[in-house]
């Protein structure tokens, strides 16, 4: 992680703590300019993990809530490796082709994501999100086709039971998945047993399957089960992939690509 990047993290650590603090302390506080807290503060605010204002910032508390005992909680994970998270998405974002269906999965990876699709036109998306759903509805060149059912505070998720008829009933260029662990031997994995089926249907109804992964996740392990590596004909990650993880996907032939 660059000093940059550590020290935006540790902003939002101080921020957490004592909820409000001035551009003068911040600076004080990591010694340097009030010129660079105030940019990192602006992009910190462009995430919504912060309110801005003319002498210092806010913690923005939704962000930072805990929800249930769970490992993985959607609002904490926003604050959780943010900038790989961002610079995956934006990089996911360039394979989407203007007049393409595609499905995005539950995740912060894919809300990211959902969030840079803005510059492409006129795609049909297939999410199961309500967070996905809030950001691509402000796309009005967008057509969306929502995955409803029971609604999963933990990770905003619809699951449906009863079929997955627009999922199965549709069919998409590109699949981007998420997941909470990947492992050689236990291939992907999630943290919640109900996402297991949605995402292998979506991977089956998809000419093409992409994982977005920032790097903490290799070698980790979640208690559910869902599909093979070789499922996947692309991953796209961060820099901080261990390098044999790298050795290993390239070797299996799939794209990996590094932001």
């Amino acid at each position: 992680m660059d000093k940059a990047t550590a020290r935006k993290e540790r902003i939002l650590a101080a921020l957490d703590r004592n909820n409000v603090l001035s551009i003068k302390a911040l600076a004080a506080m990591f010694g340097v300019s009030s010129m660079t807290i105030r940019r990192d503060l602006e992009f910190l605010s462009r995430q919504n993990m912060v309110k801005f204002y003319h002498g210092g910032a806010i913690y923005n508390p939704a962000h930072g809530e805990k929800n249930g005992p769970n490992d993985y909680i959607l609002q904490r994970q926003k604050l959780l490796h943010i900038f790989e998270k961002t610079r995956i998405a934006r990089r996911a974002a360039g394979l989407v082709q203007s007049q393409e269906t595609i499905m995005l999965d539950a995740g912060t990876s894919i809300y990211y994501l959902a969030r840079e699709l803005r510059g492409v036109e006129n795609i049909t998306v297939i999410c199961w999100s309500l967070n996905v759903l809030e950001e691509l509805i402000q796309k009005p060149l967008t057509t969306v086709l929502l995955q409803g059912g029971i609604y999963h505070h933990e990770s905003q998720m619809f699951e449906n039971n009863q079929g997955m008829d627009t999922i199965k009933n549709s069919r998409a260029s590109t699949a981007f998945i998420s997941a909470g662990g990947f492992h050689p031997a236990l291939g992907i994995t999630s943290a919640f047993h109900y996402e297991v089926e949605t995402k292998r249907e979506a991977i089956n109804c998809s000419m093409k399957c992409v994982l977005l992964l920032d790097s903490s996740k290799f070698g980790r392990v979640c208690s559910a089960h869902i599909t093979g590596i070789n499922s996947f004909n692309t991953i796209v990650t961060d820099a901080g992939i261990p390098p044999e993880y790298r050795e290993y996907i390239e070797g299996e032939g799939i794209e990996l690509i590094i932001v």
